[in-house]
């Protein structure tokens, strides 16, 4: 083949290749996936700058029981921003775990009868996603008032736990049926209670209680909202 044979062919692949674009490729791949790398950093800042907002906005309101309207609808517009940078695929699957309460405005919570010798300790829940049961937990421990009359009673609590079991009916949403409950007294005036003294409590039949949606969870927080349109803020671990 002659020199200009040569050059005419080398020619007509260049153009061949000019025109399907690949030697475009390589800058064309980096112009879409650098937009692409950028946005999915951007809204894992703003998830996370709207999740400190949050919570700080809930650190002074005493899981809401000291919570003024004014708070209440503040911390509701927090939650609002943080939900629309969910990062879960199908949460309602992913409950399982300890959970602590941080914030709600619940009035069954928020109404939980005390006496002038006790006082709201840890309010919780125990999930175990393969049984698929919720372990509603309460704990109760001596107010002020009865640590100053007797000393001994300061580490004293009583848990009381109500047990529901749980399907999950969509990607975010979950439907309750109540199972029973147990109150199990720790300590009492210092001394540890034996286990025989301890209440479990779980029936063959179970009864319609309710049913929630999912709408933010991460690897440390969960929100959720219930059938009544009251809202709850779930950190990861037993404290408190």
């Amino acid at each position: 083949m002659s020199r200009k044979s040569r050059a005419q062919g080398l020619s007509l692949v260049t153009v061949l290749f000019s025109a399907l674009g690949l030697f475009g490729w390589h800058r064309t791949f980096a112009q879409v996936a650098a937009p692409s790398a950028q946005t999915s950093t951007q809204e894992k800042s703003q998830r996370l700058a709207a999740k400190e907002a949050l919570l700080e906005g809930i650190k002074s309101v005493d899981r809401g029981f000291s919570a003024t309207e004014e708070q209440r609808s503040m911390i509701r517009e927090k939650i609002d921003e943080l939900v629309r940078w969910n990062p879960s695929l199908e949460p309602a699957k992913k409950l399982g775990g300890e959970w602590t309460l941080i914030y709600t405005n619940a009035p069954d919570i928020l109404n939980i009868p005390t006496t002038p010798f006790s006082s709201i300790g840890r309010i919780g829940q125990e999930i175990d996603s393969t049984k698929g049961i919720i372990a509603n937990v309460i704990e109760y421990r001596p107010s002020s008032l009865a640590s100053g009359l007797k000393e001994a009673a300061t580490e004293d609590a009583l848990v009381q736990r109500v047990y529901t079991e749980y399907t999950v009916t969509s990607e975010n949403s979950v439907e309750l049926q109540i199972r029973g409950l147990g109150v199990d007294p720790q300590r009492v005036f210092g001394f540890e209670v034996p286990e025989a003294l301890k209440l479990k409590v779980q029936g063959p039949l179970s009864l319609p209680f309710g049913n929630f949606e999912v709408l933010y969870l991460d690897e440390e927080i969960r929100i959720i909202r219930t059938g009544q349109g009251w809202y709850s803020v779930n950190r990861r671990g037993v404290f408190g």
